[in-house]
């Protein structure tokens, strides 16, 4: 008996409905992980780098520096955006990635361009004002943290076009701050300059033929804004914020967090990937940083900028670390999105001169291309490989107990009352004896005859007729009155046609009227129809008729589907399985879907 009931436990736990529940379940946990999870999850290990001036001997609290390079957030207006396409997925992918960075509490956040996937292209001033309420809408910081902002190629514009707009700079100096600027943080110069329009001028000097030291740089131009910088002179590090990479050689290695190739120089409509060699000099020995933060490029590079022998000071340092962010939005051309996170001490904390006073580390974002391919797929194939065993099994076990056919089961019935079921009364036959007492062959006597009047005739319920469709084979001895006529009988409800004898008379000639109804069985009764149905009555040939016509349910139409009788028998059991594969399929597809797109308006 334990072996029984284990096994019935066993099936129930492997039952359809249990294994289609498992499925939505485990469906709905995999698109909340993949689609919000995998962020937190990515940044697990991402913390800030106090440790590394800690362990240099320092005591002061690091001033936490947050460092994103090229959101380029997708204009609403412009891009039509909608739940299905790039535009609406990258916006998503940036709401998510931001809610999870904000986590980490900066102390001040650095965006290093391209804040604006279009902004070059609008000229509207009320356009470009919804299109930075929707940018600060998604990236809110508290109002404690400020925000510094490096223009990008994407936001102001480089070289002439016709198709990007004149007050560019203008929209971006009165919303995001100036092009050039400079901060004091924790003893740090913080110098962001317009790269951009230094390219610009770049063309400018080099059209004319002129070095930078016989240069005349423009009014309030980024050229202008570095001479200055070096003029006032100071003995605080500087550390440079440059939308464009400096140049470098097209050998140089990017390092082994680069997802592939290297930052090699190349110029087209409205970009430039490097600063010229030229401009890369000028900047690298009036400056002298003592670290390089860039973007534009998309992936991470971390090198090594040699600097010259300055006269000044045989103590200055004579190289300058670039850091090339990698970009914070999804692109083609990385397969994880990232940033920087940067933590700086005051110079007079460290412990000796040549000590560090600030230390980078980088943190990667989800990899979308990898979250489909590595997850989603693989469990799509699962699933479907689960849902079509699934569905042959059921259709086999569907077989096993429609095989017999009415001729089959006529022989397998028993021959002896002994062998029959426990109860006749219903059953298709009428059990016999080669002895003993039998339902009486002979006309019912006038005095068991139940005389009512027409408006007034009971509804007799008796037994089904036997094997030969006769009632006088029934078990019992009269029928038995069970309802009024004008009361609806259960067991014979008022759509279903009476069984009546051919003449309106029992067989001793006397007239009843009607003759009594013998009600089905009830394996025969039909489930109440829900769906609307028509029906008219009427005599023909003495026999009362009924004609109903009522639209198929729910139920009649899945049985049709998956019949697998008649001429169609094969085509029959195909459309069934290939139903209730594409309904079981829309069945754990639906909570998922739902799940996506709820956790999509909430990011969108």
């Amino acid at each position: 008996m334990s072996f029984i009931h284990e096994k019935r436990t066993r099936s129930r736990l492997l039952s359809r409905n249990t294994t289609i529940n498992l499925l939505r379940f485990f469906w709905v946990v995999l698109v909340i992980w993949c689609e919000f999870g995998v962020f937190f999850y990515s940044l697990s290990d991402c913390k800030w780098p106090d440790k590394e001036l800690k362990e240099a001997g320092s005591t002061e609290k690091p001033t936490r520096v947050l460092l994103i390079a090229d959101p380029q957030l997708p204009n609403p207006r412009r891009s039509g955006i909608s739940w299905l396409d790039y535009d609406a997925s990258s916006t998503r992918y940036l709401r998510k990635g931001w809610s999870v960075v904000t986590r980490l509490h900066p102390h001040v956040v650095v965006w290093l361009g391209d804040v604006l996937a279009s902004g070059r292209y609008v000229t509207n001033e009320d356009e470009y004002k919804d299109y930075v309420d929707e940018f600060k809408g998604i990236f809110a910081t508290d109002k404690s943290v400020p925000n510094y902002f490096v223009p990008g190629n994407r936001d102001v514009g480089l070289g002439e076009s016709s198709a990007s707009s004149k007050n560019a700079r203008k929209y971006f100096t009165e919303y995001f701050g100036p092009v050039n600027q400079e901060i004091d943080l924790a003893g740090h110069r913080l110098i962001f300059i317009d790269a951009p329009g230094l390219v610009d001028e770049d063309y400018r000097r080099h059209g004319k033929g002129k070095q930078y030291e016989t240069w005349t740089p423009a009014v309030g131009g980024p050229i202008e804004f570095i001479a200055s910088v070096a003029i006032r002179a100071s003995s605080s590090p500087i550390i440079l914020f440059s939308h464009i990479p400096l140049s470098r050689p097209a050998s140089t290695s990017c390092g082994p967090l680069r997802e592939k190739g290297s930052i090699r120089a190349s110029a087209g409509h409205g970009y430039q990937n490097m600063l010229g060699k030229e401009t890369t000099r000028f900047v690298l020995h009036t400056l002298r940083p003592a670290v390089v933060f860039s973007g534009d490029n998309r992936d991470y590079c971390n090198m090594t900028h040699q600097l010259s022998a300055s006269d000044a000071n045989v103590l200055a340092k004579t190289t300058a670390r670039e850091v090339t962010v990698k970009s914070f939005s999804p692109s083609k051309h990385i397969r994880r999105p990232g940033f920087q996170l940067l933590s700086l001490i005051p110079p007079d904390s460290a412990v000796s001169h040549h000590g560090s006073t600030f230390a980078d580390t980088h943190c990667l974002l989800p990899d979308t291309f990898r979250i489909f391919n590595s997850i989603y797929l693989p469990a799509l194939v699962l699933t479907a490989i689960v849902l079509l065993y699934l569905n042959i099994s059921t259709g086999r076990h569907r077989r096993r107990f429609s095989t017999l056919s009415p001729v089959s089961a006529s022989r397998s019935r028993p021959s002896s009352p002994s062998q029959g079921p426990e109860s006749a009364i219903w059953a298709n036959w009428s059990p016999r004896k080669s002895s003993g007492p039998t339902s009486p062959a002979v006309a019912l006597p006038p005095s068991v005859t139940v005389r009512v009047p027409a408006k007034e005739i009971f509804t007799f319920g008796a037994l089904s007729p036997s094997a030969s469709g006769s009632p006088l084979d029934s078990p019992l001895l009269s029928p038995i009155p069970l309802f009024h006529a004008g009361h609806e009988d259960e067991m014979n409800p008022a759509h279903y046609p009476s069984q009546h004898h051919s003449d309106h008379v029992w067989p001793s000639g006397e007239d009843v009227h009607e003759a009594p109804s013998f009600i089905p069985s009830p394996s025969a009764r039909r489930s109440e129809r829900k769906w609307p149905s028509w029906s008219w009555s009427f005599v023909f040939g003495g026999r009362r008729r009924r004609i109903t016509i009522a639209l198929p349910t729910w139920g009649e139409m899945k049985m049709f589907c998956a019949s697998d009788s008649s001429d169609s028998m094969y085509r029959g059991k195909r459309r069934g399985m290939l139903w209730r594969l594409g309904g079981d399929s829309m069945s754990v597809a639906l909570p998922a879907v739902v799940t996506w797109a709820l956790i999509g308006w909430l990011f969108f």
